[in-house]
């Protein structure tokens, strides 16, 4: 790998926290280092060194389209040991099922963890299936990651004593083996991954060409990328996928108006995504590599509940059964309750009922953007900026929470402030119509005009290309503002004509 400077790591954090705010503190250099030294490694050997990288992010010309493409190396690292516990409780219940499928006719289990990052995502489902019950020749699971060093740290296995503690305390004595401040996973953990290696998913090439994938696990990755590429990767996983196979995605990525053919299902109280057992009326895209572009649904996907016959007992010891409360709510049903009562003007029942599944522990995206814009109505601003922060720490990369917050700043009087977090939304999302629309009026608060023509024209421009609005719902509930921005663009016409 080229050599970095400390200086240079610095200085790409702090451009990474101006231009998109992704904050990477200083623990989580080591991770840049590794996403920068193998963003380099890809443009081959007349790749500039690092301060002069730094030069080309910083261009006018060239910058925000290679800060797209350095992203998803960068995020790479954002990951843990059973990261959304409910999906994994959703694959234990699965997977007694899977084999004996999978038994019956004469094969195994087959799963793909594409996006591993460093490891924790297949480790962490080896353990789910040695828990469920599976046994190493059941199961074929392979990782693949873009990032090379990513992928050697995965073969490594060997983590700080941080990065395990996630992992429940049966389960990291049961399969690691503790170095002084490092934990080693056992070879008995590892007989259960057929291979770690690099791959990378736009590429078009499937690491197995006959498919045939009972799992795939995609989290946190389709999200950087634009319509075209993420309908592309997505027709290549609903044919690598076995008739009934599930789409594992993060709990911020949605296929609802950008991608068809999955059956949204539910599972234990996560959200996932399976191939239809039966054969469609239409045929299935064909993967093409020109990504044309696929016409979008209008209504949300109707949701397919999977009930499952009662799990094995897990095979590790476990204390004595105390009795149990009921199953919890999933974030979801809380949110779908909140809502609800926000359209019926309960504002305050609706806020309550977000802070209660908050200080559960049960974090997630929507809960947080909805929550966020519940204290705006109800006026209590220091909250809502409290929430959209903290939204924002859970997803710096999230297009919509910076819009939000913009909207929330300019509302408060805060024009720079709002300018600054509609320009990151739009690095993330350049045909987002609402937030060009919203920085022409921090423009015009500024008392900027040629500026303020200017969004408003990228508005217009926004609109004509994606007419249909943004290319997914908003994950949380905004009741005052139209997805499909075509009430805000006229608004920008009647603003052009009065500048």
């Amino acid at each position: 790998m080229r050599p970095i400077a400390p200086e240079d790591l610095t200085q790409l954090a702090a451009l990474l926290k101006e231009r998109v705010g992704l904050h990477v503190r200083q623990d989580g250099h080591s991770a840049l280092r590794l996403a920068l030294g193998a963003r380099l490694e890809e443009l081959g050997p007349s790749a500039p060194d690092a301060r002069a990288y730094l030069a080309i992010l910083r261009s006018q010309d060239s910058g925000d389209e290679e800060l797209r493409r350095l992203l998803p190396l960068v995020t790479v690292g954002k990951t843990s040991f059973f990261r959304d516990e409910r999906q994994f409780r959703a694959l234990e219940a699965l997977l007694p099922g899977l084999v004996a499928r999978a038994r019956g006719g004469g094969r195994r289990v087959s799963i793909w963890s594409a996006g591993c990052a460093t490891g924790e995502e297949p480790y962490s489902i080896a353990m789910t299936a040695e828990v469920a019950g599976a046994e190493p020749e059941h199961l074929e699971l392979l990782a693949t990651d873009v990032n090379p060093e990513a992928v050697a740290q995965a073969a490594r296995g060997a983590y700080d004593a941080r990065r395990v503690r996630e992992i429940p305390e049966a389960l990291r004595e049961r399969h690691f083996d503790r170095d002084g401040d490092r934990h080693h996973v056992r070879a008995s953990l590892r007989r259960f991954i057929t291979a770690i290696r690099p791959h990378n998913l736009v590429s078009g090439v499937m690491p197995r060409p006959e498919g045939g994938w009972d799992v795939i696990f995609c989290r946190n990755v389709i999200i950087y990328f634009d319509t075209p590429t993420t309908q592309h990767v997505l027709t290549h996983f609903l044919h690598a996928l076995t008739p009934g196979g599930y789409l594992f995605l993060g709990y911020s990525e949605s296929l609802f108006r950008i991608f068809e053919g999955f059956e949204l299902t539910e599972v234990a109280g996560a959200f996932l995504y399976r191939r239809p057992e039966t054969p469609r009326t239409t045929p299935l895209p064909a993967p093409r590599s020109t990504r044309p572009a696929r016409p979008l649904p209008s209504a949300p996907p109707l949701v397919r509940h999977v009930t499952l016959p009662p799990a094995a007992p897990p095979r590790l010891p476990t204390p004595a059964p105390v009795p149990a409360p009921q199953p919890p709510l999933a974030p979801q049903e809380y949110l779908d309750g909140a809502v609800a009562l926000f359209a019926e003007g309960r504002f305050g029942a609706a806020r309550e009922l977000l802070e209660r599944l908050l200080e559960k522990g049960g974090e997630d995206l929507a809960v947080r953007l909805t929550l966020a814009n519940l204290y705006g109505v109800l006026r209590q601003t220091d909250r809502a900026r409290e929430c959209y922060v903290a939204a924002l720490q859970l997803e710096p990369l999230s297009a919509e929470a910076h819009l939000f917050f913009g909207i929330h700043l300019l509302a408060e009087g805060e024009a720079e402030g709002a300018a600054l977090e509609l320009s990151r939304a739009l690095f993330l999302d350049p045909d987002l119509a609402l937030a060009h629309y919203w920085l022409g009026r921090c423009r015009e608060a500024q008392r900027d005009p040629d500026r303020a023509r200017l969004a408003y024209r990228n508005a217009l421009a926004a609109h004509a290309r994606r007419p249909e609005g943004k290319r997914q719902a908003f994950l949380g509930y905004y009741p005052d503002v139209p997805e499909d921005g075509a009430a805000f663009v006229r608004a920008a016409q009647y603003a052009l004509a009065a500048l």
